[in-house]
């Protein structure tokens, strides 16, 4: 496995060095949302819950324990030879709060969202803009034949 260095991400997507962090690329919050109704998944279909957007107060975002779908300010491209993770920050962690995410395919494009879920009973607070994540680049053995093109692509 081949971890793209920070260095070879501004060569590659062309990202200027502040949007860099020590590993990859820094994901900022942009929006929060609560889910707001039932969500399934079968063998042929999948059906998304209805989001209701958080608007945050004083550039603050102020939220109680439960699951929050959270938006990135970042528009993503992952090469077609290349996957992406998104790691959450340990400043996350230390305050009560996990990122959950999925792998950002070969020929993904947008952005790209998280779950965010505060297990801290008293809640935590985030500022607009903040880093929450990390998102890593990981070189495949070649470049892969099976882009993503699905629902997601372009989204944000």
């Amino acid at each position: 496995m081949t971890v793209l260095a920070p260095e070879d991400l501004y060569r590659l997507l062309g990202v200027p060095p502040e949007k860099i962090d020590c590993a990859g690329l820094r994901l900022t919050l942009a929006q929060v949302y609560r889910l707001g109704s039932r969500g399934l998944i079968t063998r042929d279909h999948v059906e998304i819950p209805q989001y209701i957007e958080i608007s945050p107060r004083d550039n603050m975002f102020r939220l109680e324990p439960g699951a929050y779908l959270v938006r990135y300010n970042e528009y993503i491209r992952v090469p077609e030879n290349t996957i992406a993770l998104a790691i959450q920050r340990s400043s996350l962690l230390r305050i009560g709060a996990t990122l959950y995410t999925a792998v950002w395919d070969p020929g993904y494009e947008g952005r790209g969202a998280g779950l965010l879920v505060v297990h801290n009973r008293y809640g935590i607070e985030l500022e607009k803009g903040t880093q929450i994540a990390q998102l890593v680049y990981i070189k495949m053995t070649r470049k892969t034949n099976r882009i993503y093109r699905g629902r997601y692509y372009g989204e944000g």
